[in-house]
């Protein structure tokens, strides 16, 4: 099975593929998958145990990482090791166990990753769609 995906690609991965990603280092568990958490078509991600509550939501920007902007904004730091309960219409912020290590492509410095938003039970998607393809006499550099 291919692990390569041209520009034009989309779509979802079937679990197969993300199983193969993982054994091919893209996807870095910090310990071995648990036998359910590899769905159908999605992988149930991990949370770290640290969750921080912060005002607002927000995006790094270009001049600063996620973690100086929670520093910026954090309210708390919430141990989740032993368990814990998040208040409802609160935002936090939590590592997860897994990272990814994508790949660099020609048409974009590195893969992108977007996330819908959460579920009623409080579920997070996570997606990572192909890159655009350049547009029409763009540099192949």
């Amino acid at each position: 099975m291919p692990l390569s995906f041209a520009a034009t690609d989309a779509g979802i991965l079937p679990d197969r593929m993300i199983a193969a990603l993982a054994e091919a280092g893209a996807i870095l568990p910090a310990y071995e998958f648990t036998p359910d958490q590899v769905q159908p078509a999605s992988l149930d991600l991990r949370l770290g145990d640290i969750a921080y509550r912060v005002r607002v939501s927000f995006l790094p920007g270009p001049k600063t990482n996620v973690a100086e902007r929670i520093d910026d904004l954090k309210l708390h730091e919430i141990n989740l090791s032993d368990g814990a309960v998040l208040e409802t219409g609160c935002v936090y912020i939590v590592p997860l166990i897994e990272s990814l290590a994508l790949p660099t492509t020609r048409f974009s410095r590195q893969a992108s990753i977007c996330g819908s938003a959460p579920s009623p039970t409080g579920c997070a998607r996570v997606f990572c769609p192909a890159p655009a393809p350049p547009s029409p006499g763009a540099s192949k550099s």
